[in-house]
């Protein structure tokens, strides 16, 4: 109680402070195990864990450079998701999976990079054989359609949902299973061939599933009677499968070169980019929600296998994704590790709603932040480090009491009352030596807003650690990288690439050779060609 008290009164106005050396090495930090987040100095930082992490990196701060180039060099051993814009991440680490044995497909349906191209059907997990048929549709449905918000179209978006579910359902049920492509000739059907659509409609009310039958109805009653209503609601539909007009989007969803029930595969570790050109990630992002719902309840049935952790850069041009925020909150339940990349805080809030930022930031055991652009990220860093005590000499206040402990002790001296002139006189001298005490954020929000382009701040949970002031360094600048990244396509020259030596740096030539018999089996390697770096032989 005691030393509460003196506590309390030594840091009256806070006791935020920066974690040191030692508190990161009692952590476990410094053991080089689980996802590289940075440098403490020199000292590489990881952290091994199940739980969510969120980096908040404003644009141009070297969310790729600085960080995810580290994770996808480095972190093998598990499988992983990739939300990959511009193919950058597989551009340059695609030839170190072969070597440890491991796949890597790239959904990569722009053919961006010269990077391999897989097909995937991510609606396969839908047949009819499966109890979770009803389930699983609905959930995969209202990720391609999110609620706005929007009162006035509230009502239309929850009635797309439904028919776009029973729709899928009513595919399976006919066909035995359903891809977006025969989902998209389906919902042409209503509009572009009557005659299709009427056996479309009389499969349905003939269905097994009441819902199915119901909606049928529903839809062949308002088609008739109701036309404006069913203009608006099919409105809903058109609007969130409008990308699907695409034909080369639509043939790599015909295929199955892939499915994403691999990344659940015990048998083999298997990692999977979804190579998205960035201008279209907005106008893809109900497909890129799919991949991540489908990506979770293929895991949700697989508890045994290992832990899948998902890398979702550019997480704010994907709208309102609630199976993102449901991963967050109860994903690493099932064995889902989600990392999920914002620009700011205010890209959270526009997309969910402010709370939305809380709840991030409260199920997150990381939360990162670096290249800090905009005000109110600042500002709540600032206020998430807290404030500490400072205590300095005041001057004038000194000066004043050293005037007054001189007065005091020539009044001992030569004054009438010696014990009174004796008792100011050590009054004063506490006095002249007493130092003030004032509150100070640990970061101003100004200062964060000007933290050098190599520094980050880190809050890491579960670990008993203060906030960290750390470093950021591009993966190219690390000796122990050296062979182990390409060229990214976008930074020239494609033919060789710079690497870090004892001494400085050298050039060092890329080697496109045919792949070696073991590895011609890996996706990866489907042209027959393989990459690697001179010096550095696969």
């Amino acid at each position: 109680m005691t030393r509460d008290h003196t506590f309390n009164e030594d840091h009256r106005f806070g006791s935020a402070r920066w974690a040191e050396e030692h508190d990161l090495r009692k952590a476990g930090l410094f053991e080089g195990r689980g996802l590289p987040l940075g440098f403490f100095g020199r000292k590489a930082i990881h952290l091994e864990g199940d739980a969510p992490l969120l980096t908040i990196g404003g644009a141009g701060s070297g969310k790729l450079r600085d960080l995810l180039g580290n994770v996808a060099i480095n972190a093998k051993g598990q499988p992983m998701l990739w939300l990959d814009p511009r193919g950058e991440i597989f551009s340059i680490c695609q030839h170190t999976y072969a070597p440890a044995g491991e796949y890597a497909y790239g959904w990569n349906p722009m053919k961006i990079a010269d990077l391999p191209s897989h097909s995937c059907n991510p609606l396969d997990i839908l047949t009819l054989s499966s109890p979770r048929l009803h389930a699983d549709s609905k959930f995969i449905c209202e990720g391609i359609i999110p609620l706005s918000g929007s009162s006035n179209g509230q009502y239309f978006e929850l009635r797309a949902r439904e028919w776009l579910d029973t729709i899928l359902k009513a595919i399976v049920e006919w066909l035995g299973s359903v891809s977006f492509p025969v989902l998209w000739r389906t919902i042409n059907l209503i509009e572009g061939n009557p005659q299709g659509w009427a056996d479309m409609l009389e499969h349905m009310l003939a269905s097994r599933f009441e819902d199915v039958r119901r909606v049928g109805a529903e839809m062949l009653t308002k088609q008739q009677e109701s036309q404006k209503e069913f203009g608006s609601i099919l409105g809903e539909i058109y609007a969130h499968l409008s990308f699907l007009s695409d034909p080369a989007l639509l043939a790599s969803l015909e295929g199955s070169d892939f499915s994403l029930a691999a990344l659940s595969d015990p048998t083999v570790t298997t990692s999977v980019f979804m190579n998205v050109p960035a201008e279209y990630l907005k106008l893809w992002s109900p497909l890129i929600r799919t991949f991540v719902t489908i990506t979770m309840l293929y895991k949700s049935r697989a508890l045994d296998a290992p832990r899948i952790t998902m890398i979702v850069d550019e997480a704010g041009q994907l709208g309102r994704f609630e199976a993102l925020l449901s991963a967050f909150t109860y994903g690493r339940g099932f064995g889902v590790r989600t990392w999920a990349l914002f620009q700011d805080t205010g890209q959270i809030a526009r997309n969910f709603d402010f709370s939305a930022v809380q709840s991030f930031m409260g199920s997150a055991q990381v939360r990162q932040f670096f290249g800090v652009r905009d005000y109110e990220t600042a500002r709540l860093i600032s206020a998430m480090l807290g404030s500490e005590t400072l205590s300095y000499d005041g001057f004038e206040y000194q000066q004043a009491a050293k005037r007054e402990k001189w007065q005091a002790a020539k009044q001992a001296l030569f004054g009438n009352d010696p014990l009174a002139q004796s008792y100011d006189l050590g009054h004063y001298t506490k006095s002249a030596e007493h130092r003030s005490k004032q509150a100070r954020q640990l970061l101003n929000d100004d200062e964060v807003l000007r933290l050098s382009e190599d520094q980050q701040v880190l809050f890491i949970s579960g670990k008993n650690l203060d906030p960290i002031l750390g470093n950021k360094a591009p993966y190219y600048s690390q000796r122990e990288n050296a062979g182990r990244y390409l060229p990214n396509p976008y930074h020239p020259p494609p033919d060789k690439v710079r690497i870090a030596t004892r001494f400085g740096s050298k050039w060092a030539r890329v080697i496109n050779e045919p792949v070696p018999a073991k590895w011609a089996h890996f996706p990866q390697h489907q042209s027959g060609r393989a990459l690697s770096v001179e010096g550095y032989p696969l």
